[in-house]
């Protein structure tokens, strides 16, 4: 006679991720009785709803592990008891439970019976938010557009806050142009988005909120605010296709309408703080930030929304200026980023009076205040270098006080003051002047002179495939067969001396870089033979000149490639060694 067992199980109520689980199950038989096995499973499902719309809910496991205890057998009178062990994921998703979707961690025991009704069981786990130090603290502010006159200002001492803490911050508004402001409300807002099919769910919800009544109080004046957060308030959410994110909404409302303008804030498990709400900057009738905002503004330049630090682009480079942190005394600072790295192991520094050596450009000598006798100028060869530092860009840098230049970019100063216009102006106009020499200069970048003859094959390919080429350093990046290539060209001082080619992996691949299979080595050896045609092929790695990390699949030949087009025939097995890797099953000529 069989009969269903009695389940137990014995989990924890909360756990978190990178913990492990161990569930211990015991199965009480009133008589003997005939299975075909009992399995364990951990199941952490996300489920997202329909929000009223026709379409069905759908749910997905974010995590699924299930573990056989008992096989086919004879599951004998009495009780029996099991052990059995689950690893959480670090990045596992904690539990959540909202209006539009919900994540929910289970763990079920089946107990299957040939021919009669199956013995299940299951409990509910939470899987909680793990405490996270609390992070330094970074004051900021943030202001709404100023485009349409009237605009209000945020200041607060951080953007990440624990429920139970206060938010505390300040608000100034202006340019009402003469019209009376009424009231100011701060809102804690929680908005829920949740990816359904081809649908984007979204739910708001208001959560707290501080009103202020503004009778009597000027344009520029702090509106200081304080919201206390409840310990029960959800903390901020993403996964998978769910998120809950929070924004402090700030409405100013005045006779001539409403100003709108949101900063968005996260709510996390934090271990507990000092008790200090937090030093934050100052808003409202800002002199300095007045004056950064109003010239930035005429060269393209934007104030960001902390400290005194302007941002954009100009001539395609990445411009941001600062008060200089270089000198004790006032100043000014810039970086120019470029918009492709030079490639030339370029570095352009002050000259020191004891500092000897570097490449003469010509340029004043190394007479008083002449380019040479102010800079030390290296570089990997020399006809590059020279033709790279253009007379432009040499008086573009001998404008500044201090200047320092590498592949990446340029490092400006200047001893004008924070907090005068004029000098403002002036200096935003010389690092204006400076990114248009960059950009010309790196246009015209001759390539290493060993390997001038093969530019046009290098530059016919880049147009075929769609890549990126960089010239000073003979460097190509390209997409085939869905796989993003980078050949880069190898140097000894000035002379090419051999060619990488590699495939970055996206995602990477865990564990890559260990033993190969024999499947992997199959194909490793056909990269191999595939690279030797173009050269002897360096030592790479350890599979035999192969180097397979989790990000990348990288081979060397020791010898620079005339003419990248010959490098296709090795493209094709490595994208089979990323697949095989992956597991993933493609017919093919290297499986």
């Amino acid at each position: 006679m069989r009969s269903r067992p009695l389940i137990r199980l014995q989990v924890p109520r909360v756990v978190f991720p990178g913990e492990t689980i161990d569930v211990g199950l015991s199965l009480d038989s009133a008589t003997e009785t005939p299975i075909d096995f009992v399995r364990v499973t951990l199941e952490h499902t996300q489920k997202v709803g329909s929000q009223g719309s026709q379409t069905l809910p759908v749910s997905r496991d974010l995590l699924f592990l299930s573990e056989d205890v008992a096989g086919k057998g004879r599951l004998g009178e009495g009780v029996h008891r099991y052990r059995v062990s689950f690893a959480l994921p670090v990045d596992l998703p904690p539990s959540h439970a909202g209006s539009l979707a919900s994540c929910r961690c289970r763990v079920s025991v089946l107990v299957s019976i040939p021919w009669w009704l199956n013995a299940e069981e299951s409990e509910v786990i939470l899987v909680g938010r793990p405490t996270v130090p609390a992070p330094k603290d970074e004051p900021f502010t943030s202001a709404s557009s100023r485009e349409h006159g009237a605009f209000v200002e945020v200041s607060l001492p951080r953007r990440t806050f624990a429920p139970g803490e206060p938010l505390a911050g300040a608000i100034a508004f202006g340019d009402l142009g003469g019209r009376r402001p009424f009231t100011l409300d701060v809102s804690l807002i929680a908005v829920e988005r949740a990816q359904l099919s081809q649908h984007t769910l979204s739910s708001e919800g208001r959560q707290l909120s501080f009103f202020k009544d503004l009778a009597g109080v000027a344009e520029g004046a702090e509106v200081p605010f304080r919201i206390a957060l409840p310990r029960e308030l959800a903390f901020s959410y993403s996964a998978a296709e769910v998120s809950l994110e929070y924004r402090l909404e700030v409405t100013l409302e005045h006779v001539g309408g409403r100003v709108l303008h949101s900063v968005p804030v996260v709510i996390d498990r934090l271990e507990p703080r000092t008790g200090r709400e937090g030093k934050r900057p100052p808003v409202g009738a800002d002199r300095w930030r007045a004056v950064w905002a109003s010239v930035g503004q005429r060269v393209g330049l934007s104030l960001g929304g902390r400290g005194l630090r302007l941002r954009g682009v100009r001539a395609g480079c990445a411009v941001e200026v600062a008060p200089a942190e270089k000198e004790s005394s006032a100043g000014l600072s810039a970086t120019v980023r470029f918009a492709e790295p030079l490639g030339l192991h370029l570095g352009v520094r002050p000259r020191g009076v004891l500092d000897l050596g570097g490449m003469a450009t010509g340029e004043g000598g190394f007479e008083e205040g002449g380019f040479d006798r102010r800079f030390r100028v290296r570089g990997r060869e020399e006809a590059q270098v020279l033709a790279a530092l253009t007379p432009a860009l040499r008086g573009a840098l001998s404008a500044f006080h201090l200047a320092d230049v590498d592949d990446a970019e340029a490092r400006v100063w200047s001893a004008a003051g924070a907090s005068d216009g004029p000098g403002l102006e002036a200096f935003l106009a010389q690092v204006d002047a400076l990114a248009r020499a960059i950009a010309k200069a790196g246009a015209a970048l001759p390539p290493p002179a060993a390997m001038a003859a093969w530019l046009p094959a290098w530059r016919r390919f880049a147009e075929e495939n769609a890549g990126a080429l960089g010239v000073g350093s003979m460097r190509l990046a390209w997409t085939f067969e869905g796989g993003r290539f980078e050949l880069e060209t190898l140097f000894k001082g000035a002379a090419p001396t051999g060619t990488r080619l590699v495939l970055r992996l996206d995602p990477p691949i865990a564990g890559a870089g260990g033993t190969m299979k024999a499947a992997e080595q199959r194909i490793a050896a056909t990269i191999l033979e595939q690279a030797a045609r173009l050269g002897r092929v360096a030592d790479a790695g350890a599979e035999a000149g192969v180097a397979v990390a989790p990000g990348e699949i990288s081979v060397v030949m020791a010898a620079p490639l005339a003419d990248p087009a010959a490098a296709q025939e090795v493209q094709r097995p490595m994208l089979a060694l990323a697949r095989e890797m992956r597991g993933e099953r493609r017919g093919g000529p290297y499986r």
